[in-house]
């Protein structure tokens, strides 16, 4: 649901011929995906899954987490504040049983996003998703403060807060290197790493192209977002489209801004290489530079996830569950072991 802040940016503007072509050349794709260490638009409009998300109105996915939706039927579900360290951090929390699983969107995301994984876990275990600061029911920064870090402390207060000595850790796109950033730091806590669609290494990318595009996210960032962000949903289901765009909108743009260029000077291979314990990478075809991060991280192990757009949790849920369960397996499969 878009509020009165991008409705204005939204509408055409005209230009001349001349205008458009230029405005076509600044605006090329390429730049986003460098910034996110995810290929040009290499990736054509395919036949989607035939499994698609029920389209639901916004006001739906609002109160999805709330009242357990659609599916495989509810499921036990409680929305929580939690003291952050620059405000309140809204949280799903909900299952109980087995080894936790929390999950972190990627930018201008939302813990919605995550339904379909909560759904399938919460009958068996304990599942829970946070909106990071400025995204959701999260309140703004009020230090102002997005970089990756900043952001990894949102985690681990929830961590904290929740009481989870031991969880395992998803992170969608920029929440992956969110993720691997809190794995790095503890590595003993983290049982294992679930990176979907991760970002890339933006310090391994040539650094004319990422501050070409980040002088141009600068002056328009609110409607800059919004054009990269659906070329990051060509092969994505409408509704899928529809709800990550209206998530993005509920951010406000200084936000991401700011968040983007911490992530232009992270280094989340860095922080995989701190980080001993199991992980997966769930990657679609959009990602493949050469700092792509499975190929920078020798023991980073992934799964393909052709065909679809940058939220294949969202567009392939039955296949992302299935690659999900099948790493817990593996992560558990120690401690059952040693019983």
């Amino acid at each position: 649901m878009a509020d009165g802040r991008t409705s204005r940016r939204n509408q055409p503007r005209r230009r001349s011929g001349a205008g458009r072509k230029e405005r076509r050349r600044r605006r090329s794709p390429r730049a986003l995906w460098a910034l996110l260490a995810l290929s040009g638009l290499a990736v054509v409009a395919t036949v989607l899954s035939s499994r698609r998300i029920h389209p639901m109105e916004d006001e739906e996915w609002d109160d999805l987490l709330d009242q357990g939706a659609a599916g495989r039927g509810p499921f036990p579900s409680v929305r929580v504040r939690v003291a952050g360290p620059a405000g309140e951090l809204a949280v799903d929390d909900g299952g109980s049983g087995g080894l936790p699983v929390v999950f972190v969107h990627g930018l201008g995301g939302a813990a919605g996003q995550w339904w379909a994984q909560l759904e399938h876990l919460r009958p068996e275990r304990r599942a829970l998703a946070l909106e990071l600061r400025g995204h959701g029911g999260s309140d703004p920064a009020s230090n102002g403060d997005y970089g990756i870090a900043a952001l990894a402390d949102d985690v681990e207060a929830v961590a904290d807060d929740l009481g989870l000595d031991s969880f395992v850790l998803a992170g969608h796109s920029l929440g992956a290197a969110v993720a691997a950033e809190v794995a790095a730091r503890r590595p003993r806590r983290v049982a294992g790493l679930l990176l979907v669609d991760p970002s890339g290494d933006q310090t391994r990318a040539p650094r004319a192209e990422a501050v070409d595009f980040l002088r141009t996210l600068r002056a328009d960032p609110g409607s800059e977002f919004r054009f990269y962000f659906t070329q990051l949903l060509i092969g994505s289901a409408p509704e899928v489209a529809d709800r990550v765009l209206a998530d993005l909108g509920r951010v406000e743009p200084a936000a991401l801004l700011a968040a983007i260029e911490s992530a232009a000077a992270y280094s989340p291979a860095a922080a995989l290489g701190r980080y001993p314990g199991p992980k997966l990478a769930l990657i679609t075809d959009l990602n493949s530079l050469p700092y792509s991060l499975h190929n920078l991280v020798a023991d980073l192990p992934t799964v393909r996830f052709p065909g679809t757009g940058h939220w294949p949790m969202m567009d392939r849920p039955d296949e992302v569950n299935r690659a999900l369960d099948a790493f817990l397996a593996r992560v558990e499969a120690p401690a059952e072991a040693a019983g």
